[in-house]
């Protein structure tokens, strides 16, 4: 194919994610982390020919009650950006088996990651044709 496949992205992102956590000290050898993964996106602006010369950075973009954006810039030489992305992550207790409120201590260290969201492209959502019953397809009066 030549390039990257998509698939590929979110694993660099994900491999940059598990590096912060452990830096945070959320997540230990042999040990659960203390989030869960809520969502991923990932916007793709050009293949990735040569993934030998990438770099993936991270950040945090948002913090909430219960959970904690982080946003990724996966870029090459002379700062060319191949995708950006954002997942969220929400603190969980595996014990109680739901979201959980981030402790003062995790926030005051995800704050020192702070920087602003990454833009997205806007996404126009066609208009949709309001069909009825009389126009629907498949559906038959009798």
């Amino acid at each position: 194919m030549g390039h990257v496949n998509h698939a590929v992205y979110l694993q660099y992102m994900e491999t940059a994610r598990v590096e912060l956590a452990r830096s945070l000290g959320q997540v230990t050898e042999g040990f659960r982390s203390s989030f869960i993964l809520a969502s991923a996106r990932c916007e793709f602006k050009k293949p990735i020919t040569d993934e030998r010369r990438i770099t993936v950075t991270v950040w945090v973009s948002r913090i909430g009650d219960r959970s904690w954006d982080l946003d990724y810039s996966i870029h090459g030489p002379r700062r060319v950006e191949y995708a950006v992305g954002r997942t969220t992550q929400v603190a969980y207790d595996y014990k109680t088996r739901s979201a959980v409120q981030i402790f003062g201590k995790l926030k005051r260290k995800l704050a020192k990651y702070i920087d602003r969201p990454v833009k997205f492209r806007e996404i126009i959502k066609p208009a949709l044709k309001q069909i009825s019953q009389q126009e629907s397809p498949g559906r038959h009066r009798r």
